[in-house]
């Protein structure tokens, strides 16, 4: 029986347990609900526990020693390019390969990586912005980019779109789906079935680009760039 987990009390109507990604049981409980059903519910549900937690405890294992190396393939576009050494202190991407200085520690290769993975993610999604948007007859106000892990896009109430640089790993139309979402939000600030009109209008296979999404976030559940 697991008796180490944590409860947090909210004003939901069932109870919930979760296994977040640092491997920790949660438990999500009505605020008053007793401790006794508490342990009754994780017991309850000790069998889903097993089975989830140790695929968790894995992934956290293998985030904690994700370190970048020369000679790596590095996904861009939903491409695989080496990673390669050269003499010189430059890095850079030339269409056919990743390179940086041959003399950088493996932090320092990871920080220059994430730093230009954050200015191709800057340049393509303004550019599919900017394309989209035309397309779509609408105007946000700015494109930011942001490091965020579980959200691949947002659209702010001030109209302004911004996207996380670890969706430059992923194939060119999967990009434009998360573009035409987050501009479709500038239309119907919901997922109501109107916003979803919106998406399918210029996207008819969009729920292609969403399958495409979970299986880049599995990749990513074992990578620790931040």
């Amino acid at each position: 029986m697991i008796n180490d987990y944590q409860i947090k009390y909210t004003q939901r109507k069932t109870m919930g347990l979760y296994i977040t990604k640092n491997a920790k049981i949660e438990v999500r409980a009505p605020i008053g609900t007793p401790e006794k059903r508490i342990e009754r519910f994780v017991k309850d549900h000790q069998s889903w526990i097993n089975t989830h937690l140790g695929t968790v405890i894995r992934q956290v294992e293998e985030r904690d020693h994700f370190e970048l190396r020369f000679g790596d393939k590095l996904l861009f576009l939903g491409c695989e390019f080496p990673l390669v050494a050269v003499e010189k202190p430059a890095f850079g991407f030339d269409g056919e390969r990743f390179y940086a200085y041959q003399q950088l520690l493996a932090e320092e290769l990871k920080r220059n990586q994430v730093g230009l993975y954050r200015s191709l993610a800057k340049k393509i999604l303004a550019e599919m912005v900017a394309e989209l948007a035309t397309h779509m007859g609408l105007k946000p106000r700015a494109v930011k980019i942001n490091g965020a892990k579980k959200r691949w896009g947002s659209c702010s109430s001030a109209g302004n779109l911004n996207f996380s640089w670890y969706l430059v790993m992923a194939e060119e139309s999967t990009i434009r789906y998360v573009v035409v979402h987050e501009l479709a939000h500038l239309v119907e600030m919901n997922h109501s079935p109107s916003f979803w009109r919106i998406v399918e209008q210029v996207l008819p296979n969009y729920k292609t680009e969403q399958v495409k999404l979970k299986g880049l976030q599995e990749k990513l559940s074992v990578q620790n760039w931040e």
